[in-house]
């Protein structure tokens, strides 16, 4: 197994090389989410938000997301509206919208793991149809921009 290791950390195109050591491209993706949160949240205090995925600041959050690793090319999948589905339920209710922007500008704005869980029992107590892990993604990098 050691062999295998060291092989894989001197590939330089190792998922070692390019997403954990030396990643200026990685760090500059993370002010790039930010900044669209930060719009995000902005947009659904004010009612500006949008009622479709396409085109909107949430789009362009989980498109920054999921250009990190293949790992996150399905983050945008979960926020498509469906329509006939109904979900996720943040489109067109208005209270789920505010409680989603709600719960996002909280975990941006704190460092303390409590109030993150905290922010997600709320969350997931509201049971927006459609959101539950689908928020995981932007989460991970919420808690990784704050570690910053």
């Amino acid at each position: 197994m050691k062999p295998i290791i060291e092989l894989y950390k001197k590939d330089p195109e190792s998922v070692y090389h390019t997403w954990f050591l030396h990643s200026n491209g990685r760090l500059k993706a993370f002010r790039t989410i930010r900044k669209w949160l930060i719009e995000l949240i902005k947009e659904i205090e004010e009612d500006t938000f949008g009622n479709d995925f396409k085109g909107s600041s949430l789009e362009m959050v989980v498109t920054a997301i999921s250009e990190q690793k293949q790992v996150f090319e399905g983050a945008a999948h979960a926020f498509y509206w469906k329509p006939k589905l109904r979900i996720p339920d943040i489109y067109e209710n208005i209270q789920n919208k505010k409680a989603f922007g709600r719960f996002l500008k909280a975990c941006l704005e704190t460092s303390s793991s409590e109030k993150v869980i905290e922010e997600i029992r709320t969350l997931d107590g509201i049971k927006i149809k459609g959101l539950g892990p689908a928020v995981a993604n932007i989460l991970y990098f919420l808690r990784l921009i704050l570690l910053l």
